[in-house]
């Protein structure tokens, strides 16, 4: 597949727009970050899914740890209300 060999690079654009969108310039509508949220929940999945079935090599190694990185966060942040609730 030729499209497989372009992947790592999407990836690596789409981590840099969930960086645009999540740090530098928030969206806001309406006063509520929902639909914002969303986006970057979003684009957090994408970065990930697109690294995981780019072509083999070096760069889809690295799109992989840098796309990683907030996926563990964010099942971090789902997982740990589960694991307080269970302990109590």
């Amino acid at each position: 597949m030729v499209l497989r060999r372009y992947l790592s690079i999407i990836s690596l654009l789409l981590f840099s727009l969930f960086i645009i969108f999540a740090f530098i310039t928030p969206i806001e509508v309406n006063g509520t970050s929902e639909t914002g949220d969303i986006v970057i929940i979003l684009l957090i999945i994408a970065s990930f899914l697109t690294a995981f079935f780019s072509q083999k090599g070096k760069l889809r190694i690295f799109a992989l740890i840098v796309s990683s990185i907030p996926v563990l966060f964010l099942l971090g942040l789902i997982l740990l209300p589960i694991l307080y609730l269970l302990e109590h």
